[in-house]
């Protein structure tokens, strides 16, 4: 019995520890593209690939950046909305942008 409690007792002072030595600030939160930034580059590349005037761009919110992350956005012109295909290739949140699928 006496055995047992002072292997419990070492289980928890081990537990302590690693919990009092766990740095809970080094934890990073997810960084995300800036929404503007993100809508302003693609409408920049998309209006040099356009002979119409570019209307609006709607693209996804909070989008992680993550190096390989893909998703689309959508542009307006005076014709029917396109879609455009967006990639970020590198953690800084450097982007590739097409107007052709991936």
């Amino acid at each position: 019995m006496a055995w047992s409690s002072v292997v419990v007792a070492a289980c928890a002072v081990a537990v302590t520890i690693k919990v009092l030595s766990t740095d809970i600030a080094s934890a990073r939160p997810l960084r995300v593209l800036d929404q503007q930034s993100l809508e302003r580059q693609v409408a920049e590349k998309v209006q040099g690939l356009r002979k119409d005037a570019l209307g609006s761009v709607e693209c996804p919110t909070s989008v992680v950046v993550e190096v390989g992350r893909q998703f689309d956005c959508r542009v307006w012109g005076k014709t029917n909305p396109e879609t455009v295909y967006v990639k970020i290739i590198d953690d800084q949140g450097e982007l590739s942008i097409s107007t052709s699928p991936r």
